[in-house]
This record gives structure tokens, sequence and C-alpha cells, in this order.
């Protein structure tokens, strides 16, 4: 690069000769600033080849310049390491040669201030800026002071200078390589003052409750100095400072110390006037104050019933025992009793019982002790009307502590007093205490002091001379769980398809919070149906309606506001009762044999002129030909003995007209047999129907005639009138006489005789004409048992001849049943 070659490149060049046997390479030892750029050139010996050349650990790209020279340009050089950074030059085989350059910064010091230890020398301290990176003895800072030579901060020792005089002014040279830098200060003596630490400190006197100490100063002209002392004092885990103040100052007095203490001291001073700093500290020295008597004791009494309680105190802190308690004194009294008798307990225990008279007030007075003496008596007076009853509220707890808050009390001459207890405890409870200053109606109780998932009872009364009275009363959790233990004594009982579930509450101990109420599930395999959610906490069964015969498992759960409790589980096989089984047997086929019958009731009343036609048609009115008008006469009739006519008195009808009474077939049996005639049956009722035409035949014939054909007629017996024979007018014989109709009479037959005679002789009389009825008859032939096959023939049992009645108008009339209405349509 011949444009930009230095005067050592041409060093190089003109070292560059084949004499020259070694190999070297420029620069050597160069000191840069960092940032820097620089070349730096290698000579190859003859015969050795070049391979490369290397910038610390970094591998360069040279350039060759000659035959044996080659070179390399490094920009923005980094700052160097403590022995600086190598540059070699390489062969195949070898190092051939290589230099050391060093590269870092110009002095960078700052901040000189100078002060007086004796109050006659000064010493200068600065503070050092960054590191010049620049360790070789010949390129490290040298510090002059006022044109003195810093022999300390030369050697690296301390990064001050000291003056035996004092000059109120000092100008500080920091140089190196590359760079200088000038500091100034100026100042008064006593303005500069750093006392030295505090020597030979003791403590000459040692009470309870106070020490005095002394000390002594290396520097007489301190003892005209007015100076201002700091003391610290370390006890356990507490520390304060105190200060103290005068000329010279050699000795202070230590107030309001704690009996039986460790106290640790450490001192130091500064001039009072135009203070400049804290001197040094003193070595620590301890202090052990000796002991006095105890503070009175925090002193409760707590009721576990009418007139038996406890009564508590709350240990004393070490500060507060003022040294080891040996024990605790317990007396008690009460306005019938002149003397109390104390009782000493060792220090272990905290608290008594007591038991009250309910006749009188009690006082209790409690007192600790320690090897100087027995603390103040501590006096608790109790009222025997503390206990008043007071409705007790419910208590939420917020982030695991009770915000309490309570009207003032004008009786609260000595403040409030608050107390919580686990609700139900008895005996030794862990009862806890806080008293409040009358002017606070408002109290925290701390989670720490509190048990998450117990239930406390939290109470706050007035305090003055004379009594105690409660104020308020709550019962809550500080923060509520799930239960701990399910719901106890799940039972079911069955009433016919339901299950009644009862249970028992959990206790309270196990509640871990309020019972909200209740759930009641299904278990069915692996999951849970919820059946019923009971939120009212007192209701404790529950009815399970509907349930069909099968095996089921119930599953009842507690829940508070954290969530519900594990459950107890119970299960049931539901089995069909005997007594339903059986009502249910009865009552279902009635029901449906019931809805039948009302519609086919209500189909047949629709279909009632089909009914009618189908199953109980009109039968006609028997017509006859010819001519009926001769005169008429007395029949000899043999009625069959299922034909019985007798005579009815029937209020609706005319009892100027004749007419005749339909009897039914069962009436043949004997009165005595009281068997009732169905007249609801569907068979046609059969009319016994004897009548007598008077003729021109001969009785002889006709009687004949009569037994042969009533045989003969036996045929039909479904149509409403039978007519059970006609006979030829003869003279009548018999005790009946007269014109028109006249009815048969039946003649009355004692069970002994089952067969009836009736009289068969009619006598002839001329001068009556028309129908004339038998008045007796009897049953004289044995073919009268089957007559009953004959009832309902048209024809006459003597004669050919239709009977017929007097008047056309007169028709034989259907028997009046229910059925016969129903199908009528009648009411």
């Amino acid at each position: 690069k011949p444009q930009t070659r230095s005067a050592n490149t041409h060093v190089m060049v003109w070292s560059d000769i084949p004499e020259k046997s070694e190999s070297f390479m420029f620069p050597q030892d160069k000191v840069v600033p960092v940032g820097s750029n620089m070349t730096f050139c290698c000579i190859v010996k003859e015969k050795d080849d070049f391979k490369e050349m290397m910038y610390g650990r970094q591998e360069m790209s040279a350039t060759r310049l000659s035959r044996r020279t080659y070179a390399i340009t490094v920009t923005n050089q980094p700052a160097s390491g403590n022995t600086g950074t190598n540059v070699i030059c390489c062969s195949q085989r070898l190092t051939l040669t290589g230099a050391v350059v060093f590269v870092g910064y110009p002095p960078g010091d700052e901040g000189l201030v100078c002060e007086t230890r004796d109050l006659a020398s000064a010493e200068c301290s600065w503070k050092k800026g960054r590191d010049t990176r620049l360790r070789m003895k010949r390129s490290r800072t040298k510090y002059t002071l006022n044109g003195r030579d810093c022999l300390e901060a030369n050697e690296r020792k301390t990064w001050w200078c000291s003056s035996k005089v004092w000059e109120e002014s000092w100008t500080l040279v920091a140089r190196n390589p590359l760079g200088t830098v000038q500091l100034t200060d100026s100042a008064q003596l006593t303005d500069r003052v750093h006392l030295l630490a505090p020597v030979n400190v003791t403590a000459v006197e040692v009470e309870a409750w106070s020490a005095t100490l002394q000390w002594s100063w290396s520097v007489a002209s301190y003892k005209k100095l007015e100076m201002v002392c700091q003391l610290q004092l370390f006890a356990h885990e507490l520390s304060s400072t105190r200060n103290y103040s005068g000329p010279g100052l050699s000795s202070v007095v230590l107030e309001s110390l704690r009996p039986d203490v460790d106290y640790t001291v450490t001192l130091r001073c500064g001039s009072k006037h135009s203070f400049w700093k804290w001197g040094n500290e003193s070595a620590p020295f301890r202090i052990h104050t000796k002991m006095d008597r105890p503070d009175a004791l925090d002193v409760w009494m707590w009721m576990d019933s009418s007139n038996t309680g406890r009564v508590f105190w709350k240990p004393l802190s070490v500060r507060k025992s003022h040294g080891a308690l040996v024990g605790y004194e317990v007396s008690q009294s009460s306005a019938e009793e002149d003397g109390r008798t104390p009782v000493s307990l060792p220090p272990g225990n905290f608290s008594y019982p007591i038991i009250l008279n309910n006749s009188s007030d009690i006082t209790v007075a409690v007192a600790a002790r320690n090897p100087a003496g027995l603390s103040q008596l501590n006096v608790f007076l109790y009222i025997n009307n503390i206990n008043s009853q007071l409705s007790v509220s419910e208590l939420l707890g917020t982030n695991g502590s009770f915000v309490l808050s309570w009207q003032p009390n004008v009786n609260a001459s000595s403040g409030y007093a608050v107390e919580w207890v686990p609700t139900g405890c008895s005996g030794l409870c862990p009862v806890d205490w806080k008293k409040v200053p009358e002017s606070d109606c408002s109290f925290t109780v701390n989670s720490d002091s509190l048990v998450a998932g117990v239930r406390y009872t939290v109470s706050v009364y007035s305090l003055s001379t004379g009594a105690l009275t409660l104020l308020q009363r709550w019962q809550g959790y500080s923060q509520e769980m799930i239960p701990s233990q399910s719901v106890s004594k799940l039972s079911p009982i069955q009433t016919g398809s339901d299950v009644l579930l009862s249970w028992k509450a959990t206790a309270m101990e196990h509640q871990r919070g309020f019972i909200r109420g209740y759930t009641v599930y299904l278990a069915n395999a692996a999951h849970l149906d919820l059946i019923a959610n009971i939120s009212d906490p007192e209701v404790q069964s529950y009815r399970v309606k509907g349930l069909s015969p099968s095996f089921y498992k119930f599953v009842v759960k507690a829940y508070t506001s954290a969530g519900e409790d594990a459950g107890s589980t119970v299960d049931i096989k539901i089995e069909m009762d005997t007594a339903d089984m059986l009502f249910v047997g009865i009552l279902v086929p009635l029901g449906i044999m019931f809805c039948c019958l009302i519609l086919i009731s209500i189909c047949c009343y629709k279909k009632r002129e089909w009914v009618k036609k189908a199953f109980y048609p009109e039968i006609p009115g028997p017509k006859v030909p010819g001519d009926w008008s001769s005169p008429q006469g007395p029949l000899d009739v043999k009625p069959s003995p299922h034909s019985l006519v007798h005579i009815v008195e029937n209020p609706e009808r005319d009892f100027t007209k004749e007419g005749l009474f339909l009897v039914p077939e069962e009436e043949e049996e004997s009165e005595n047999d009281n068997i009732e005639v169905d007249t609801d049956s569907d068979e046609p009722a059969l009319l016994r129907y004897y009548n007598q035409v008077v003729g021109d035949g001969s009785h002889s014939n006709q009687v004949s005639d009569s037994s042969g054909s009533s045989t003969a007629s036996v045929g039909s017996t479904q149509t409403e009138i039978t007519y059970a024979g006609i006979q030829s007018p003869t003279s009548s014989q018999g005790a009946c006489g007269g014109g028109g109709y006249r009815p048969q009479m039946q003649s009355v037959a004692g069970p002994a005789e089952p067969q009836i005679e009736f009289e068969a002789d009619f006598q002839d009389d001329g001068l009556n004409t028309g129908y004339k009825p038998q008045c007796s008859w009897q049953l004289d032939s044995p073919e009268a048992e089957n007559f009953s096959g004959s009832l309902g023939s048209p024809t006459s049992v003597t004669s050919s001849q239709f009977l017929i009645p007097e008047s056309s108008e007169e028709k034989p009339q259907p028997s009046n049943t229910w059925f016969h209405n129903f199908l009528s349509g009648k009411s």
C-alpha cells in the first residue's frame, strides 16, 4: 500500500532484506485508547512459510506487502485484558513472532473530598471512575496532591491521600499514557471533622431500669469539641437509638431500660456545630439489667355454668415479667367473707376454677411472682347478673377475622372487653379476650387467634369499677368449611309406595360452618340424581313419593356456604303392600267393569231403536176372520196348572171395568217358598188367560176335545199371552153364575198338597150369556204337569176357535219392565 504507508511501514520495508535471519512484528507494546484502528506487520524469516495472523483468538485476513512482509488492520479495538491483547504471526507448523497491544481508557476519577480526623492533618479521598484496563506498571494511573506524590494511591492500596497540614484547598492530578484528570477541593477545618471511635466503653452502674456508660478518646483535642453522640440499644428483636450531646462527651446515663434484659450497646459521635458526618462506631458492649417485680396480669373470668367457672390470666411476656416467674397467687373472697386465702400455682398455670355463691358476688385477685417480688394484684369483681340472656346474632368472618362494632355505653368507664370462646365448650376451654379503651366501639379479632371451621361465641362487655355488663353476643365462623362428618342416623321408612327419610344433624364440632340445608340424592350407578334441596336446616326428614317396587339407594348431604359433606347413604327395597295389592286387585276390575257398563249403556241408548227391533220386537194382536156376534155363554175351561189368574186391585185403574192380572210362572210355587219374582228377566212374561165362548156344541164333546187339543197345542211359549183352552158353552152347575167376565179364583193349597183339584162340572144356565170365569177348578188330569210346554199357544185346548176379547179396543199389554222402558226411552 504505497499511498498509505506510514513511517512504520518504511521501517518494515527496510527490514525486509535477505540478510535478516529472524522473524519479527511491528509495533511492539503499544498503548492505545479503546475504539482506535491499528495496522500490524509481520516479516517472515527466510525459508519460512507464512500461514496466518491472529488478533487475540480471532483469525485475521492478512495482506502481503512484499516477499516476506504481511499486514493486518484492526478497527474499533475493544478494551484489552489485564495483560493486554496478543497479536501473533504463524506458519504451517509453529508461531513465528508476535506483539502485545494495550487498549484502555484515560483516568476517570472524580469527587475529591478532604477532611480531618485529629483536628490538625487532612485526609483526601475521591471516587475512582471506570477501570482504565491498564495494569502494567508503566501504563497505570499516577496521582499527585498539591504537587506531592500520593504513594498510597499509586500503590493501589486505597483511593485516598493524606497531608500532615490542613491547607484548606487541594488539587489532585491523575495521569496515565492515555490522558490526565485534575480534581480540586477546599473547606474550613471545623467543617470537615470526622471523629474517631470511642475506646474503653464500660458500664459504671447498672440497675433494673437504668445504666451508666463511660468511654474515652484517643485524641486529646476532642475534650474541648462540642459533639453529639448516638447510642444504639439492641435487646432480643427490639432496637432503639438515643442521642446525647456535650463538650468532650465521655459518659451518658441510659434511662427506661427493661429489667432482666440483655442489652448490646454501640456508640458513635460527631461534631455538633457544622455537623459533617458520624465518626467511627465503637466496639459492641453488653449490659444486663437487674430484675424487678412483674407487671400486673390481664385477668378474665368465664362461667361454664350458672355457679361454676374459671378465672383466666394471660402469660406475661419477657418484657413484662421483669425476670423469670416462679408462680402465681390466686385469692377469692365474697361479701360474706372477711379475708382472702391465697392459693399458689406453678408458673405453667394460667387459670383457676371458682365456685359462685348464688347469694352474693365474688372478688378474685391474681398476682405473678418472680425472685424480685410479687406483682400488683389484679382484682376482678364478678356480679351474678352478668350472664343476662340476650339474643345471639349470626356473625360471618371476613378474611378469617371477626370485625365487630357496637353502640357506645355510658357505663363503660373502664372501657370494653371482647371475649371469644369456642361454642359449646365446657371445662378448660381456650378462652380469649381483649380489653378495648372506652373511646373505641369497634374491634377486629385477628385470624391468628381463630381456627377455621370452629364456631365461636363472641361477647362484648362494658367495664366499670362496679360490674360487667353484657352488651352484645354473636356466634359465627371466621372461615366456614365443609362439614367433617355426614348426617347421622339416616333411616328409611316405607309407607306404601312412599319412603320417609329421616336423619339427625351433624354435631356442632363437626359442622365447621352454619348448616344452610340438606340435599337428597338418588344413587344411580356412578352418579347422583338430585331429588330435593331442603333449604331449611331445621327440617330433617323428606318423603320420597311414588316409588315402584325396586331397590333404591339414597344419599343425604348437609351443606354450608363452603360446600357439601361426603354424605350418608341408606338403601331400601320397595315391596308392594299386601293391603294395597288387594285394594288394587279389587278396585281396578270394578273400575274397568263400571267403565264398560257405562260405555255399553251409552251405546245401547244411542242405538235403542235397533236394539228394540233386534231383541224386543212388537208382537201384533190376534186377528181372526169370521162373525163373532153370536151370543156368548160360559165355557168349560180346564186350565193348565201353570195358568193362574189373580184378581189384583189396582188403584190406578177404573174399577167399573173388569181386567186381568199377569202372574209370572214362578208364582205357581207355594207361597211358603218366599221366592221373589224376577221382574227384570229378559224372557217374555207368560199370561195365563182363560176365556169361555158360548156355542152350540155339546158339553160332553167339548170336554173330550179339551183334553186332546190341550196337549196338541203345547208348542209356543214365546208370546206374551197364553191361551190355555176354550170350552164350548154348556149349562154351568158351579157356584159362580152371572153374565160377563168373571175372574178365576185360585184355590189355596197347603204345602203338603202340591196338586190342586178343580171342579170340572159346570151347570148349564140358560139365562147367562157371554164369558163367565171359573170359580173353582182342580187339576184332575195327570197330563197337567206337561201343560207348561203349551203356554203361549194361540189356540184353545178344546176348540179351534181363537180367544177374542169382547171388544176390539182391548189389547194385551206387554210387561212393564225396566229394560222395556229403557228401550222405549221412558224414564
